[in-house]
């Protein structure tokens, strides 16, 4: 109880106050040597020229770019792309939304106009150097056409989308409660459900958990929807606990 009131208090503050430092900024970082085998710089330019994403390793960190690269190689993997005139792409919990320059360059490449959303329900959550999610966000996303960052909850977005990307959504409630939400806000089935609803009929949803114990805890909120799930592995970027993708498909379901 003491530990969802200090959240609460400290989520209702900075929601009102808002605080940050302004316009941050990285500097590119040379790479000279990232560590790849042969097949891996093989894999890396094969995914830079697919998508056009030299420029982005030109001018990003190298965390960074690692961790965009790893982001690309997955949708890359899992998701099988049509060409369309039109795509809409929401991602759900997007923190301060590093890795937006590899969702925006994959889904760029199959869609002659394309529109990416991100939302974030804590997006006025401070870092140690002074800059929110929010501003940090702003930096990730500033050359980014048709991209807006959203600080609001999920329940409130109405609109609908060909795909939806969820990295590491809240299923248990010891993870919620330590990045410091209240624990009004832990509805993991409610909150899944309003996702999937803001899936157009045919739309892709990929919800990414860590660890097995969440993974699992994911499979009983998907029940009985059409989805497949992997183990998620990339030679590019490896993060401490083992992840896990579900790819759920609305397939064959009309519109109300």
């Amino acid at each position: 109880m003491f530990d969802d009131l200090k959240n609460t208090i400290d989520f209702f503050l900075r929601s009102k106050i808002r605080f940050s430092r302004r316009n941050y900024s990285e500097q590119p970082e040379v790479k000279f040597d990232l560590h790849f085998s042969p097949e891996e710089l093989e894999q890396e330019k094969i995914l830079l020229d697919k998508y056009e994403f030299a420029n982005y390793k030109e001018n990003s960190t190298v965390i960074n770019y690692l961790q965009n690269l790893y982001t690309l190689y997955f949708l890359d993997k899992y998701l099988n792309l049509p060409n369309s005139d039109k795509i809409s792409v929401l991602d759900i919990g997007a923190k301060n939304w590093f890795y937006a320059p590899a969702e925006y360059y994959f889904f760029k490449k199959y869609s002659k106009e394309m529109y990416l959303d991100g939302v974030e329900i804590d997006a006025y959550r401070l870092y140690s150097n002074f800059y929110n999610r929010y501003e940090v966000a702003k930096f990730y996303i500033k050359n980014l056409e048709n991209t807006c960052y959203i600080p609001d909850n999920l329940l409130n977005i109405n609109k609908r989308y060909d795909y939806i990307i969820w990295i590491l959504p809240f299923v248990i409630i010891q993870p919620h409660r330590y990045w410091g939400l209240p624990d009004k806000y832990f509805q993991p089935k409610k909150i899944f459900e309003h996702a999937y609803s803001l899936l157009k009929p045919d739309g892709t949803m990929l919800v990414i958990n860590q660890g097995k114990d969440e993974s699992e805890a994911q499979r009983k909120i998907i029940g009985e929807r059409n989805f497949e799930m992997y183990k998620l592995d990339s030679p590019f970027y490896e993060y401490k606990n083992e992840r896990y993708l579900y790819r759920i498909i609305k397939s064959g379901e009309l519109e109300c």
